[in-house]
């Protein structure tokens, strides 16, 4: 389906409704796939299973969002992290550059080829591209009907349990994470021999 990418709000000044509105699409960061897929791709070893026997996920696009979400947050650090301490600091720094490095993964992988055609402007002897050139775009607000049946809210307590460390967020939304920046500098996947 051919379609214009809409505008969702999701860049300009830092505002509450901006926030509300990345908010409405990361509320979706979190999925469930099922056993048998995990199963399928042979990940069930390494896999962080729910109660319910599916397997915590996320999807490539919801996390290239984030990673959008981040890098723009970047550019306001003292609206979004006011008073970061150096070692948060450092921590964001190199969240922002796992992003950079997913993000440019993404776009050679799946390369648009689309011809962008430039033109002249009136105000400038530069020549620029012409950015209304149709895409084949998925149907946005279709996929996230579909995400809605496989969302996780990954603050209901009880949902996420480490095996070494135990409750993730044993207080829901109260529960005070080890670093508000949410990035684990150089982490090593937990041994699952030792700690299934």
């Amino acid at each position: 389906m051919t379609e214009t990418s809409k505008d969702y709000g999701l860049v300009g000044q830092p505002s509450e409704e901006l926030d509300r509105n990345w908010s409405n699409i990361m509320q979706y960061f979190y999925a469930e796939i099922p056993k048998e897929y995990m199963e399928k791709l042979e990940r069930t070893k390494e896999g962080i299973r729910l109660p319910n026997g599916n397997y915590l996920a996320n999807y490539a696009f919801i996390h290239q969002l984030h990673c959008l979400k981040r890098l723009y947050q970047s550019y306001f650090p003292d609206y979004y992290w006011p008073d970061m301490t150096e070692e948060e600091t450092e921590l964001q720094h190199e969240h922002s550059l796992h992003c950079l490095q997913m993000l440019v993964e993404q776009v050679m992988c799946n390369a648009d080829i689309v011809p962008l055609t430039m033109h002249w402007f009136d105000e400038s002897i530069l020549p620029g591209g012409n950015r209304t050139i149709a895409h084949e775009c998925v149907n946005w607000d279709r996929l996230l009907e579909g995400m809605e049946k496989n969302k996780v809210d990954p603050f209901t307590p009880g949902l996420l349990v480490h095996p070494k460390f135990g409750p993730v967020l044993p207080n829901g939304r109260q529960t005070k994470l080890d670093n508000r920046i949410g990035y684990v500098k150089h982490a090593t996947p937990l041994d699952r021999t030792q700690w299934p």
